[in-house]
């Protein structure tokens, strides 16, 4: 992958063994998202669909009477912020980016 700035692409012709490499946009490493543009939008986007999903799945557990709230809190910091954050310190935080981390 090239990381570039603006509108322009650069093709790399990089060969192993002979064999060419293939030159890709975007791709996904220890969990996040790398894009050419090298912006993170869409890596904090499956962020906040995969902190959905991890809501949407506890729901029924958070919801319980059953359930104290103390497991409740160990629960939402041990599951839900860890999967909603991964990867969130190479993050450039924008005010919008920002608000939807938080509705989650």
């Amino acid at each position: 992958m090239v990381f570039e700035r603006g509108k322009r692409t650069t093709d790399c012709d990089i060969l192993i063994e002979g064999e060419k490499i293939e030159q890709v946009k975007e791709f996904v490493y220890l969990g996040s998202l790398f894009t050419n543009d090298n912006k993170h939008d869409i890596d904090m986007e499956r962020k906040v669909n995969a902190g959905n999903k991890a809501n949407a799945t506890l729901l029924a557990i958070m919801n319980t009477k059953s359930v104290s709230r103390q497991a409740r809190l160990a629960i939402h910091n041990g599951v839900l912020i860890p999967a909603l954050m991964y990867g969130s310190e190479s993050w450039v935080w924008q005010k919008k980016n920002e608000s939807r981390i938080n509705v989650v």
